[in-house]
């Protein structure tokens, strides 16, 4: 295979440092909520999220945001198009970070294994959610590759559900790019939504923090990843399985994460909503439990308290792992109403 996939930190090596990024971070972030139709979400919580953490790094360059209805295939093209002209080849970053909506399109080129692209669900001009309107792997793909010069670094970070392969990095158009995506789940999984915020996202702002704290200031986009699977499994206990893959020019070792707070003492959302929790105490990275937080802070995150009845049940909490206990709480969620057709999301 032309590129590398890694799902566990079980089967992860990214434990070395690597030196700091040199060049500037140009980003484009797109955040839909799809407001006025059947399929809402919190998603412009994680694009404030993502840009705030921008703010407290010294190395970025030009930011492109785009929401809601603004969130077209041709305006996210156009942005892209754009960034490719200012990025440094050999220097810079490209950032892509989406969180939205994923699904699976039929596949038009025969490329696809199970017959079906992975896509980004933009919407149209007026902010309709149709698949005429979304953007396949294939073409993201296409319009990466010729946007940026061979030598520019480029992140993908997708918090959507079907995103697994959403680089497509096993096709040709890839091939010299040093690309690394890191995705909320694989392509036949769903990604959660806490109700102001994607599951993945926040684990991975999580992450950045415990780093912050542990004195890490020059890391690998790899050991961010082991991180953020970390706080996946302590904080969330999720069924996702955040994802990452490269392309054959890169491993995750070897490419520096770019995005390290400086000279500001960076708090991810859920740091500082835990230590609101507190009373105003220090809370730490390390130190965030969901089940800690009061039902006020749970309600001000838009996370459901009844939820984590559930979560409590079926013993995630304490670590725990007894398939009986964990089927028993879903069937109760289920049956309560706190599940969705996409499943069991905090939402």
């Amino acid at each position: 295979s032309d590129f590398l996939l890694f799902l566990s930190c079980q089967f992860c090596t990214f434990g070395k440092t690597v030196a700091r990024a040199m060049g500037k971070v140009h980003v484009l972030i797109c955040a839909l909520d799809y407001k006025g139709t059947s399929c809402p979400l919190s998603c412009s919580f994680d694009g404030n999220n993502i840009q705030e953490l921008l703010r407290k790094c010294d190395n970025v360059g030009e930011v492109k945001v785009l929401y809601d209805n603004h969130a077209t295939s041709a305006n996210a093209e156009v942005a892209m198009r754009e960034l490719g002209r200012v990025c440094d080849p050999g220097e810079d970053y490209f950032l892509f970070y989406y969180s939205g909506h994923g699904s699976s399109v039929p596949d038009k080129d025969g490329d696809e294994a199970d017959g079906k692209d992975e896509a980004l669900c933009f919407v149209g001009p007026g902010g309709e959610l149709s698949a005429r309107y979304f953007m396949t792997d294939d073409q993201f793909a296409e319009i990466c590759t010729s946007a940026f010069q061979r030598g520019t670094k480029m992140l993908i970070l997708t918090d959507c559900c079907h995103s697994g392969t959403i680089g497509d990095f096993t096709k040709p158009c890839w091939d010299g790019f040093h690309a690394i995506s890191i995705t909320g789940c694989m392509d036949a999984q769903t990604s959660g939504d806490m109700g102001k915020g994607g599951i993945f996202t926040h684990a991975l702002l999580l992450a950045v923090d415990q780093l912050q704290d542990a004195g890490q200031e020059d890391y690998s986009v790899g050991m961010l990843f082991n991180a953020t699977l970390e706080k996946d499994k302590q904080v969330f206990s999720s069924e996702q399985d955040i994802t990452i893959q490269s392309t054959a020019s890169v491993s995750p070792d070897k490419m520096a994460w770019p995005l390290v707070p400086t000279s500001v003492n960076y708090k991810a959302p859920l740091t500082q909503a835990a230590s609101q929790s507190a009373g105003g105490a220090e809370v730490s990275a390390a130190q965030v439990n969901l089940g800690a937080l009061d039902p006020q802070m749970l309600a001000a995150l838009g996370i459901k308290p009844n939820l984590l009845q559930y979560v409590n049940q079926a013993g995630l909490q304490e670590g725990e792992i007894d398939i009986g206990k964990i089927l028993k709480a879903g069937g109760a969620a289920w049956m309560a109403g706190d599940c969705n057709k996409d499943g069991c999301t905090i939402s």
